[in-house]
């Protein structure tokens, strides 16, 4: 079993050169935990089922679901850290949607999600449990893949039209240890919402090997077999 810190001092050292990215930082902007679905029971009985050394969260806004895992993580005792992957700004929704972009706070036209991000885990006393990757979802997957980094839990909630969940769940699941579990946000099996992410999911499952598939409003989860 990993010695508490271990894992993420491992993980700076792959993606970051050594160096951390909350030390030295002042918060900013003051705590803000908007969000949607954060604390879903799927995701606190992921930490609870492989008390996973890595977790990755792709889309992470500013980083309420993130918390609600790191959380767990440092409640049952588990070493181990979220890494979160996100650019940070936006999505089409965001700059489309003028309610929705009131949610991003701005500095000279430049949307400030990270520095919110930063400042929620620092409010929550979670450094130790958390790493952001600063990368769109395929980067990310890509630099992660060649410094052999394999979570075996993954929360999917980036981009909601069919071919980026669809990019989404092939990429991450490449990488998802055997035995690991995927959860996917926005999952409505009526397909009344986000009707594009259900179909995403359903046609991945379709083709995927897969076990333990299960939904409720509104995610969904599934197990990679062990071969």
């Amino acid at each position: 079993m990993a010695q508490p810190g271990e894992v993420r001092r491992a993980l700076l050292e792959k993606l970051w050169n050594g160096m951390d990215p909350f030390v030295g930082y002042k918060p900013v902007i003051g705590p803000d935990l908007q969000g949607w679905n954060s604390s879903h029971e799927y995701l606190a009985a992921a930490i609870d089922q492989h008390r996973p050394e890595i977790v990755v969260e792709v889309g992470v806004w500013k980083g309420a679901s993130v918390i609600t895992m790191a959380r767990r993580m440092r409640d049952i005792g588990c070493n181990g850290v979220v890494i979160a992957v996100d650019t940070w700004l936006g999505s089409a929704e965001h700059w489309l949607n003028p309610e929705n972009r009131r949610m991003m706070p701005h500095m000279h036209g430049y949307p400030m999600l990270y520095f919110v991000f930063l400042g929620n885990i620092i409010a929550q006393g979670l450094q130790q449990y958390v790493l952001p990757v600063p990368l769109d979802s395929m980067s990310a997957g890509g630099v992660l893949q060649a410094r052999d980094v394999r979570p075996s839990v993954i929360h999917v909630d980036a981009g909601h039209d069919y071919d980026a969940v669809s990019a989404d769940l092939e990429r991450w699941w490449n990488l998802l240890c055997p035995g690991g579990t995927l959860v996917a946000d926005d999952y409505d099996a009526t397909g009344q919402v986000w009707g594009s992410v259900a179909r995403a999911v359903d046609d991945f499952k379709a083709r995927t090997r897969h076990l333990d598939f299960a939904a409720l409003p509104y995610k969904c989860r599934l197990t990679k077999p062990l071969a």
